[in-house]
């Protein structure tokens, strides 16, 4: 059976959070208005992106810090290499102008923006493992929608804060009046996001606990 094994399951959850992350970096080039406010637009991987904090703390939830940190860490180093080879197929010699031209506009993102996205997500991540870790100590097996909301939160707080402020404040140039609209919108969406998901986080792990309970044994957090 593909989910049998406690490793396997591990490996199915690291692997989606890889690819999203990976992902919602990428396509975080296009920006997109939102429906019904057409004056106001936002990076396209903020849509998908605040997935990976759910899946985050399923890792911490059912694997402990530390295995949840090695995902992170084996996120990062992938979205590096992704960075590398969409850097190094931009430099390859196009049949056409024109297809250079789209290329570059799909796939082409600034050395400050990969920087500012890295740098927080790396920091925010460790921050939701860490405070979700210690709400689990605090309060035990009890309230898990307390450490699920309460770590989300704060890190997608420590997230928000540190991209907005590095790339369109101290990057772009942009003024704070400028900056604040999207900082509130992105941490508000983030945070209903959050919210939103309590009930799926809790299927989520009641359903993995019960299949998986035999192959599950305590782990350390």
């Amino acid at each position: 059976m593909l989910f049998s094994s406690r490793q396997s399951l591990y490996q199915i959850i690291s692997a989606s959070f890889c690819v999203i992350v990976v992902i919602s970096n990428i396509i975080s080039a296009k920006m997109v208005y939102i429906p019904f406010v057409e004056s106001f637009a936002i990076p396209a991987g903020l849509i998908t992106y605040p997935l990976t904090f759910l899946l985050s703390d399923l890792t911490t939830e059912i694997f402990g810090e530390k295995k949840a940190k090695l995902m992170i860490y084996i996120a990062f180093a992938l979205n590096i290499l992704s960075f590398g080879i969409i850097y190094v197929a931009l430099q390859l010699p196009a049949i056409s102008e024109q297809e250079q031209i789209a290329f570059q506009a799909v796939l082409g993102l600034s050395g400050l923006r990969i920087f500012s996205s890295l740098v927080a997500f790396v920091t925010a991540q460790v921050v939701d493992i860490q405070l979700y870790a210690l709400i689990k100590r605090w309060t035990g097996p009890q309230h898990l929608w307390l450490r699920n909301n309460g770590s989300t939160l704060t890190s997608q707080l420590v997230d928000t804060l540190m991209i907005d402020i590095i790339y369109l404040y101290w990057g772009l140039g942009m003024t704070f009046d400028q900056v604040l609209p999207i900082m509130g919108f992105s941490y508000c969406y983030k945070a209903f996001f959050s919210v939103f998901n309590t009930p799926i986080f809790y299927l989520l792990v009641s359903t993995t606990k019960a299949l998986w309970k035999p192959k599950l044994e305590p782990v350390s957090v």
